[in-house]
């Protein structure tokens, strides 16, 4: 039953991937990528690495961080919520609800197996 979970969860993101992916490539927007949020994802995942014992969360968590403050010049301001377009609210909106559901699936998941 762990396996098909995890098969389930792994194509879903795969497909989520994929239909961003198309997404951001149809509107053909050239975007420069955030590397504060490379940083951030590097601060995140590496202690998550060393507390787990896991070398691929403790590898991707040093190169994110290293990719972010190598290219430290070149971080963007975050826009406050009220500075924001109606369009990017939606987004943020859609993303924020998305992880959320899907972080509580992965948590239904983890208790459904134990």
């Amino acid at each position: 039953m762990e396996n098909s979970i995890m098969q389930i969860t792994i194509a879903a993101f795969l497909i989520i991937g994929l239909v961003v992916f198309l997404i951001v490539r149809k509107k053909g927007a050239n975007v420069e990528p955030d590397y504060r949020l490379f940083f951030i994802l590097g601060i995140t995942w590496l202690p998550l690495g060393i507390s787990t014992d896991n070398t691929a969360f403790l590898a991707m968590g040093a190169i994110f961080m290293i990719t972010g403050l190598a290219n430290r010049d070149k971080w963007k301001e975050q826009a406050k919520w009220s500075e924001l377009s109606p369009e990017k609210k939606r987004t943020k909106l859609i993303i924020v609800i998305g992880l959320t559901v899907f972080l509580l699936l992965g948590i239904g998941a983890y208790i459904l197996s134990n």
